[in-house]
């Protein structure tokens, strides 16, 4: 838009080329997971993506359920729900509780080595700082990024752990 040639503009009402105050130095999140900056950035560890929404994972079992009434099994699949979301990019959704379940050994026709190992990852609870610790350390992420058929598929077929 024009402007009227019997105006007269200010300087400090003219667009500023630098914006004050400037962007906040030393701020720090003051919450554990979370990035300070890029060089804080994890680089494809256990917990490399921090995950949009993890209350959200814990929303999901309370309203759809577990098989087992056991906090220990809760914590064990919130850990695996997270470590999908992350490893996906976007908030846990009802198909991670159903890949972190088959992880688990719950469902039919799946191996006996997964109940096995789910024994072990919930004798290791107590001792874990993080949900599901244990369990996601020893997941392969190829396996976390499929989806519940191909999980199965590939849970069928191999020893993948």
């Amino acid at each position: 838009m024009g402007q009227q040639p019997r105006i007269h503009v200010p300087e400090e009402a003219e667009p500023r080329a630098v914006p004050e105050p400037g962007p906040a130095k030393r701020w720090r999140a003051g919450k554990p997971g979370i990035p300070d900056g890029p060089d804080e950035w994890p680089e494809r560890g256990r917990f490399s993506t921090t995950g949009p929404d993890p209350g959200y994972a814990l929303r999901l079992i309370s309203l759809i359920g577990v098989p087992e009434d056991d906090g220990r099994l809760r914590r064990v699949v919130t850990g695996l729900m997270l470590a999908r979301s992350a490893e996906l990019g976007r908030a846990p959704v009802p198909e991670d509780l159903d890949v972190a379940l088959m992880l688990c050994g719950y469902g039919h026709g799946l191996p006996d080595y997964l109940v096995q190992r789910r024994r072990r990852w919930l004798d290791a609870v107590p001792h874990e700082q993080r949900p599901g610790e244990t369990a996601v350390a020893e997941i392969d992420r190829d396996l976390l990024a499929l989806t519940p058929a191909q999980l199965r598929e590939a849970l069928g077929r191999t020893d993948a752990g």
